[in-house]
């Protein structure tokens, strides 16, 4: 008997058999729980708890599981919104999973557990697949969704044929893993090939192809705040005025009600951190005297900077604002006045302004989807002829960017009002009466809106613009480019060099970051880039920013066919050549400039020794490291400020040198021809 009995040091193990009927189990059980020198083994009773633990482990194993595969995705794709379009059908593909097991009766078991592990595993497979046709086909262009989505069903069909034969077989658990692979199966693909590209369409594609920003999770909170505190301040005031209409509010009333949406307005505008204001006030004007006011139209939320200048504020709106949802009726109980029939208010409004209200209209009439100023209508001039009292013209910028026409994605812009000086009933200089008044000084605002924009319209001001058009193109070309424009001060140097007004060749142009911000600050600008990267030029070629104005082409410099430009631009580029390659293609470059062209040359220049070593040594991260450029097989050859030098006094060119790095030997040479 020595198999059973184990004997140590004040203790004795001793095991025996107990044979029971099965419906006899639980009154052994019972009658030796309280037993502690009793011990019970069952072998049925060992499996049901040992699946019992699989099964409560198997939720923990799941959530951890999950949060490594969700945290795998946030770093291969660099963005919070990818992982979550990937990862939102993976999660609901689960709860489809369960809810189908649950409504069919099927239970978890130790095979359903091992079985469950393969599906997910194939769900996150499917998942990566399509995201990364719908990101290719984003960033470039090549429409490999197809060929992926082909791919997935025919694994899809192999899994479901070799593993749901099983359901023919007698054993229940063999048929239970026939029925979770099946259910499994389908789940994932149609959440994989239906949920995703739903998603990156409503969230991304759709947009672009308007030419509107992506939404990114960040701008879709901050819009969803700013609206929510609009719609909440649009009810209280609602509710406010109907409070004031039942106690029937006199003149002091109605005061304090429009002191109230001034003030609640100013909170609006400045409780958007994200957007800058400024207000431009030369004269001082406090709008003590009533005025009508004009103002360009940009967007819906030139109303709220408006209102809140000063409590006596009234406003003309179109019928759909007059009737908005949640905003209609603030406008009528506060007095203001529908677009429509203007003569008809002449009386009230001649009420109102003797009460010290100003008048704010729109002689556009609607708002501008690019920012341009429209034909100024003469409803506004008429009034202020009829009525004899100023016109105060205030010119708005950039509400059409921080919140553009047809789109709720609130931007980080910047909000600025420019008071104008007041214009006179009888000041003549704009004409003698409302027809002419309304044309001169529709050309004068328009003129005066064309100084503000280019005093704040810098090349700075546009790289946002620049960063949504290479958002969801993957991480490293993101930051690639956040990088490289902040460390360029977003090109401002080559924006200062070269005319408003220009045919650019871009040669070296990469991705066209600075191609594309040359043209964002003057769309008078013709843009042609080169780069013997196809990759890059793909790329580039898909922002959805792409003009008509802005083209990019896949070509050797020495093969390129040029035309006649006014500007051309070899930007850190003649290192990645030949010396003798060089010459051939400073030559070229100078033989098809205009009359009065510019060549613009910014590389490392080998006479300053000490500094040139830091050049190297970026230019060896940036092709050896990092990758970003490639480099021919004869590798790179520098050249000096005397070679260029030389070069702009053998075609008779005047020369302008400046040192762009107080680290490395960057510098920009500017070559113009000589009339």
């Amino acid at each position: 008997m020595d198999d059973y009995i184990t004997e140590k040091q004040n203790k004795t193990s001793i095991v025996t058999l107990l044979k029971v009927a099965p419906e006899n189990k639980p009154v052994i059980y019972k009658y030796f729980e309280n037993d502690e020198n009793i011990t019970l083994l069952d072998k049925q009773y060992l499996i049901s708890r040992f699946v019992q633990i699989i099964n409560d482990d198997f939720t923990r194993i799941a959530v951890m599981t999950s949060l490594l595969v969700f945290f795998a995705l946030l770093i291969i794709y660099g963005r919070i919104e990818l992982t979550l379009v990937s990862f939102i059908p993976m999660f609901i593909s689960w709860v489809w999973i369960l809810g189908i097991m649950g409504i069919t009766g099927m239970k978890f078991n130790i095979i359903n557990i091992i079985i469950s592990a393969l599906i997910f595993g194939l769900g996150d497979d499917y998942s990566l697949f399509i995201m990364d046709g719908l990101l290719q086909e984003y960033k470039t262009g090549k429409k490999n969704l197809p060929s992926f989505k082909s791919s997935i069903l025919l694994s899809a069909i192999t899994t479901i044929a070799g593993l749901g034969v099983l359901i023919f077989a007698k054993h229940p658990a063999l048929r239970s893993i026939a029925m979770i692979s099946i259910v499994g199966i389908l789940c994932v693909v149609i959440m994989s090939q239906i949920l995703i590209p739903f998603l990156f369409t409503l969230l991304i594609k759709n947009r672009v192809q308007k030419k509107q920003f992506p939404w990114t999770m960040l701008g879709f909170l901050k819009s969803l705040i700013a609206f929510s505190l609009f719609i909440s301040v649009s009810i209280f005031f609602t509710l406010l005025g109907k409070v004031f209409t039942i106690i029937n509010v006199k003149e002091k009333g109605k005061y304090l009600y429009h002191l109230l949406i001034s003030k609640a307005c100013y909170f609006l505008i400045y409780v958007m951190v994200n957007v800058k204001k400024k207000v431009i006030n030369p004269l001082n004007e406090d709008l003590t005297n009533p005025a009508i006011i004009i103002c360009n139209h940009q967007s819906s939320l030139d109303i709220v900077p408006l209102i809140m200048l000063h409590p006596k504020i009234l406003m003309f709106t179109n019928t759909k604002k007059w009737n908005a949802p949640f905003f209609g009726s603030v406008i009528r109980m506060a007095e203001y006045f529908p677009a429509d029939q203007i003569d008809q208010h002449l009386e009230k409004l001649a009420d109102r302004i003797k009460n010290g209200y100003s008048v704010v209209i729109f002689p556009e009439g609607t708002r501008s989807e690019y920012g341009d100023i429209g034909r100024f209508h003469k409803g506004a001039f008429y009034l202020a002829e009829k009525l004899n009292v100023d016109i105060l013209p205030i010119v708005i910028h950039g509400t059409n960017y921080t919140l553009t026409k047809k789109d709720a994605l609130l931007k980080n812009g910047t909000l600025n009002l420019k008071y104008l000086p007041r214009i006179r009933p009888n000041d003549y200089s704009f004409g003698n009466n409302y027809s002419e008044r309304a044309k001169k000084i529709g050309n004068y605002f328009r003129q005066e809106f064309e100084y503000l924009k280019n005093e704040i319209e810098q090349i700075s001001y546009f790289r946002e613009k620049l960063i949504y058009n290479f958002i969801y193109k993957g991480p490293v070309i993101e930051w690639y480019m956040r990088v490289k424009t902040k460390l360029e001060n977003n090109y401002q140097i080559f924006h200062e060099l070269i005319p408003k007004e220009s045919k650019i060749l871009d040669i070296g142009c990469g991705y066209g970051f600075m191609s594309y911000m040359l043209h964002f600050a003057s769309h008078k600008r013709i843009i042609t880039g080169i780069d013997y990267d196809e990759e890059k030029i793909e790329t580039a070629n898909h922002c959805f920013s792409k003009s008509d104005d802005i083209n990019f082409y896949h070509s050797n410099v020495l093969a390129f066919e040029f035309e006649l430009y006014d500007t051309i631009i070899l930007a850190d580029i003649l290192h990645y050549l030949q010396p003798n390659e060089q010459i051939l293609v400073l030559n070229k470059c100078i033989e098809n400039l205009n009359k009065s062209g510019i060549l613009i040359i910014r590389d490392g220049n080998i006479e300053e020794k000490q500094k040139h070593k830091r050049t190297e040594l970026t230019e060896f991260f940036s092709t050896k490291v990092f990758s970003f450029n490639k480099v021919h097989v004869e590798g790179l050859s520098f050249l000096s400020a005397t070679t260029i030098r030389e070069a702009a006094s053998r075609n008779k060119m005047s020369f302008e040198e400046i040192h762009n790095s107080k680290i490395t030997s960057n510098t920009i040479y500017v070559l113009k021809k000589i009339d």
